[in-house]
Order: structure tokens, then sequence, then C-alpha cells
């Protein structure tokens, strides 16, 4: 019987954005700086928005801060803006528990400059504070992973492969472009790129419109002089009872419906063409509104999730920190993955300790026999503290290593302990020999 083909219906169903759920997913997404120039847009454009003036009483910042807290917060963001240096200071502190470390971290920071590059040699470091280059690569190789990415770079190819590494983009055409033909990219030849990679021209092209959104310059994202300031979308108040979580507000416009113009659309003396460009308006300011308020209720379950598994890691360091990612929060609170990933990308909070970006607290973990995780980071930092204190004429292998930490009920892998070390920076035993 010979094959045919024939017309078939068939009933499919597609997800459509609407209008008010695509400027719900915008709003997510922006830093609060970039949300608010945008909500003073909109009250410039829509007759339908009014800005209103908080009440001292009604602000959630200015209800929980007392007077001084509120004038030391305004000043840190206002009058005093974290200099590049203070803000990866406040992370290396919070990253590193060894005073060996934090030496060799400031003295690393101390010479990046406001581009957010390294101006001195691993070898000059490490000959300053007496220790081996590999500590120092080690350190500095941590500092990297700090925000803004792509600071503590050696030089721009550097730079460019940290920022698209932390994207998990190590297999992609932009990655291998950077690493390998660099010059040639920027002399465009495209053609001579394509040939090496042996992928069409329009492949290199592609990849280099993603290369060209890199920032060649991450330090200057706090220069004070040249950009806007670094908001945080919360504030972390420490009390008795623990942590408190409090958004804030009190950087946003507060914004209503202007009841003059919609009374307008009741009236019957209104033109028609009136009545549909303020229907359209208010259509549009009554979307912004719901957005801005479901923006607020996201991200503030967002961070009392994390606030809520990272306390100890809060109270004690990186030793306590908690396995954590996007999907065990998106599971916890009741939103999708895709969702909570907007949520914390260039979000940052204010804590005691410091600014810091929310991405920050997440980090995958080790099953543990008990079927519980483990935090990699704080795994890792249990391997470095079992390495600076070995005993250096007969230091420990992997193996041992696996060993002590079966001791403290750790369970893992040999093969995990190495590839933990080496993103440690930590030669094998036999290297470690003295």
């Amino acid at each position: 019987m010979p094959l045919q083909l024939k017309p078939i219906n068939k009933l499919t169903y597609k997800l459509r954005l609407t209008p008010q759920i695509r400027l719900a997913i915008n709003l997510l997404q922006m830093p609060l700086v970039k949300l608010k120039e945008f909500i003073e847009g909109q009250i410039e454009e829509n007759p339908l928005l009014n800005i209103e003036k908080a009440k001292e009483s009604e602000s959630n910042l200015s209800y929980n801060f007392d007077d001084e807290e509120k004038k030391n917060y305004r000043e840190s963001l206002i009058t005093k803006p974290a200099t590049l240096q203070e803000h990866l200071l406040r992370q290396l502190h919070l990253f590193t528990s060894f005073d060996d470390e934090r030496k060799i971290g400031e003295l690393i920071i101390g010479n990046i400059d406001d581009n957010g590059y390294l101006r001195i040699s691993i070898e000059d470091i490490a000959k300053s504070t007496g220790t081996d280059v590999s500590k120092v690569e080690k350190i500095l190789s941590l500092i990297q992973t700090f925000d803004p990415i792509g600071v503590g770079a050696r030089d721009l190819r550097e730079c460019l492969l940290l920022q698209l590494k932390a994207k998990g983009k190590e297999n992609s055409h932009s990655y291998k472009i950077v690493d390998m033909y660099l010059p040639y990219l920027e002399k465009k030849r495209y053609d001579y790129i394509a040939k090496k990679l042996k992928v069409p021209v329009e492949k290199i092209k592609g990849a280099m419109k993603e290369i060209a959104q890199l920032e060649p310059k991450p330090g200057r994202s706090l220069n004070a002089e040249k950009t806007v300031r670094l908001i945080p979308d919360a504030i972390l108040k420490r009390s008795r009872q623990g942590y408190e979580v409090m958004l804030n507000d009190w950087e946003l416009p507060r914004i209503s419906l202007n009841n003059k113009y919609k009374q307008m659309i009741k009236q019957e003396d209104t033109p028609k063409d009136t009545k549909e460009y303020l229907k359209e308006r208010l259509k549009a300011a009554q979307s912004l509104i719901g957005g801005v308020n479901k923006r607020k209720e996201t991200i503030q379950k967002v961070i009392e999730d994390i606030v809520s598994n990272q306390k100890d890691f809060l109270d004690n360091g990186a030793v306590d920190f908690k396995p954590m990612t996007l999907e065990q929060i998106a599971r916890r609170i009741g939103k999708h993955k895709s969702t909570v990933s907007r949520a914390v990308t260039g979000k940052y909070l204010h804590t005691p300790y410091g600014i810091f970006e929310l991405r920050n607290f997440l980090n995958s973990g080790v099953e543990q026999a008990n079927g519980e995780l483990l935090s990699s980071k704080t795994i890792k930092s249990k391997i470095a503290a079992l390495i600076k204190n070995e005993i250096k004429e007969n230091p420990l292998s992997d193996q041992e290593i696996v060993e002590r930490l079966k001791q403290d009920e750790i369970s893992i892998s040999r093969r995990t302990i190495a590839k933990y070390r080496n993103q440690l920076k930590a030669l094998p035993s036999k290297s470690r020999r003295e």
C-alpha cells in the first residue's frame, strides 16, 4: 500500500504571555535602581498615576529602624557609597575564616584598580606575605567569584572569561573565541576565527554580540562618581529573636490611581476618545501597581527563605554555609525556578556585615548517607582547614582527608575531594611535602 500524506487536525496548548504577565516579569528582573527609574518614567507618562508622599509611620523602613539606624543607612548609600575595595573586603571577610587568608586577600584587593583589574603579580604578593604562589592563586580565585563578576582579572581576556564562566558558557563559541582568538576578534577577522573553529561565520558574529554585552571594566559599576548607587532591595536587621527582613520601600516612589481622571471615565460629558484614552491609561496604571506589589511579595518570600536557611552562615561564616539551589527555594515558596532566578539576579541584601548579592547565598551540596545535603562551600572550608593544619613533612593524601571528614560524619568520595582540592588551588600531597 503506497504511503499517503494527509492533513491532520491537532489541538495544542501554548502559553501566551499577556501584557500584564510580561510587565510583571520585567519588573521582577529589574534591579531596584532600575525599577525606581522605570516607575518615575511611568508617572511622567501616565496621568492616571499619582505619586504619594510616604508618611513616616507607614514606611516599613522608618517603622523598623530607629533614627540613628536610619541615619547610618542613608549615609552608607548616599554620602558614603562603598568603593570597589570596600565592597570586595566585605565579601572577603564573610567568605574566609583564617587570618592569613584574609591578609593575602586584603593585599590582593588593595592592588585592584578602579576598573577591577589586579595590578600586581602573584609572585610579588607571595613574596610580600611570605607564602606560596599556589596559596595566593587560591585566594585570588575566591575573589574572582565576588561581585562584580570579572573583578580581580589580570587582563581583558581573563576578565571576559570569568564573566562567561559565571554564565555557564565554558563550552560556548564565545568562550573559545575569547580564550584563543581575542586579538583576531578585535581586528574583526571573523572568517579566520570561523575557519579555526570550523563553524559558519554567522556563528562567530552571533558570539560577538554576546561578548559585546560583557563588561570590560567591571570595577566601574561601583565607581560612585560615574554610576548610580548600589541600592539594596531589602534590609536585614538582627534582633534577639533572629533576623528580620524588611523590603526597601523607602527608595521607591509610592504610587496610586488618580481619582480625578477615574471619575472622568464615568462622566457622560467626557468625550468618547478621551474616555478610551483614560481607560487604556487606567489599565496600564493598574498593571504597574499590581506588578510592583507582586514583585515585592516574591522578593520578600525569596529573601525570607534564604535567611531562614542560611542563619548559621550569617552568624558563623562559610563553615556553616548550607546548600541551597534555585530549585529548592522555588519548591519551598511555591514559585517556578525561573521566577526565583529573576528574583535573585541583580538584587542585593543589606546585612549587618555589608551589602551582598542574593546569588552569593546559593550553593550546591553533596548528599550524605542520611539523605541530607551538605554545602560544598562548607566541605571546601573543612578541606582547606585540614590542609592548613597538616604536618608539612607528611601532608594528607586525598584518601586521608576522606577519612578525617568521616570522623566529622561527612561522607564524600576521594574523587570529589580531589575536585574540591583543585578548585581550592591546593596541590596534591606529594607536591605539598616540604
